[in-house]
């Protein structure tokens, strides 16, 4: 009887994490759903399966408080032009913009800052390699000062530990104390560009140093939730790595 009781109990605080996502979601169901476009493809990744991943990962948690509009362009083109950000105000008709995107070698600055200045006003996720997108333009300060943190390279592919430093902000209440993080790139942060708020950090063997891997920046009022983690697929498998993600897109639109 008593191992039953036992059994009973750690069943209830395995659970509680995923019965905790419902009542959140429950409380807001009187809301529109969050409009949420998400942009993806290019260069480096396998941007057709994240984006399955991705997608169901966040239905899962979110449920019917999410809609999604998905635009997938340039897979295998990393100087690819995405279509959606060369048109005026593109960003207008969404709660929140969800980047995931290897747009590494797109070095048309004009092109850069018509984008950010179109997506201020509009919340944003940025996933991995879009931290690297654009940051090839000639300048680019607006996309730099649009994350609040520059990064122009990464270390070698390990796994590693990622290091929750802000354990009773929203976006990081279910995250462990410490995680182990599936093969990933560090980032290597060469500039802070804002008032960034670091939620998660790693440390780097190759600098010999922490860098910071999660982290919340607002600009004009905009609310930017970004991390560098999810480079392969199966951290997209990762239920620490979506309830992040999921957290952040319900932070990103004040929710």
């Amino acid at each position: 009887m008593i191992m039953i009781r036992f059994h009973s109990f750690i069943l209830a605080l395995a659970v509680l994490p995923f019965i905790i996502f419902i009542a959140n979601s429950c409380a807001s169901a009187d809301q529109d759903p969050i409009q949420a476009l998400l942009i993806t493809g290019g260069g480096w990744h396998d941007y057709e399966t994240q984006e399955t991943l991705l997608v169901s990962g966040i239905n899962e948690r979110l449920g019917e408080n999410i809609e999604w509009t998905i635009i997938h362009e340039g897979d295998g083109e990393p100087d690819h032009h995405l279509s959606i950000l060369q048109e005026e105000n593109w960003a207008d008709q969404y709660d929140v913009i969800v980047h995931n995107t290897g747009f590494g070698r797109v070095s048309d600055s004009n092109f850069v800052s018509q984008m950010v200045e179109s997506h201020l006003g509009t919340p944003a996720v940025l996933i991995h390699a879009s931290i690297h997108s654009y940051r090839f333009a000639e300048p680019a300060d607006p996309w730099f000062e649009f994350l609040g943190l520059q990064s122009m390279a990464h270390e070698s592919q390990r796994e590693f530990e990622v290091e929750n430093l802000a354990p009773d902000h929203p976006i990081m209440r279910n995250f462990p104390e410490t995680w182990m993080s599936p093969v990933d790139e560090v980032y290597i942060v060469e500039e802070i560009w804002g008032d960034i708020n670091p939620l998660a950090r790693a440390y780097g063997v190759d600098t010999e140093e922490y860098h910071t891997v999660s982290w919340t920046h607002e600009t004009d009022g905009v609310r930017i939730f970004a991390t560098t983690l999810g480079h392969g697929n199966e951290t997209f498998e990762q239920g620490e790595f979506l309830d992040k993600v999921a957290y952040g897109i319900l932070w990103a639109v004040g929710r």
